[in-house]
């Protein structure tokens, strides 16, 4: 098992509305890396309690799809602290979490987004072709990141 240090990831997302299922594609591949399942954390969407358990580790990488079309298929950027930022339709986003993060507990993990691209979003469990594509190119990416 590959144990990260002091890391969560988060991979949001609904896997039975087809491309919205890519953050958990992404864990289910960090998994099958050999990944510490301790690590990782599926969820449907962001949630205020989100703040207090993300306070716990010292980096939180957030990973959605996205509707909107990026350069690459994906993008991973850092983020920070804000009141009202949003990219999706989840009802917290990832800036706002860490907002409370910091303004209830106190605490400042290192955060960042990963979004990867997604075309269709029907009720059916299983990813695009093209999504499945960007989604090998987020994985690659990741694993380059040294935090």
């Amino acid at each position: 098992m590959k144990k990260l240090d002091n890391i969560l990831i988060i991979g949001i997302g609904n896997n039975t509305r087809q491309d919205d299922g890519l953050g958990w594609g992404f864990l289910d591949s960090l998994l099958k890396d050999g990944y510490n399942e301790e690590n990782l954390l599926y969820k449907y969407q962001l949630m205020v309690e989100d703040a207090e358990l993300i306070g716990d580790y010292d980096n939180v990488i957030f990973v959605d799809a996205c509707i909107t079309e990026l350069k690459n298929g994906f993008e991973i950027e850092r983020i920070y602290p804000a009141e009202q930022v949003a990219f999706s339709t989840h009802e917290v986003p990832p800036n706002q979490v860490l907002n409370l993060c910091e303004t209830i507990y106190n605490k400042k993990p290192k955060a960042f987004m990963i979004k990867i691209q997604g075309y269709v979003w029907d009720i059916e469990i299983g990813l695009s072709e093209k999504a499945t594509e960007n989604l090998a190119k987020s994985i690659a990416n990741f694993k380059l990141l040294k935090l």
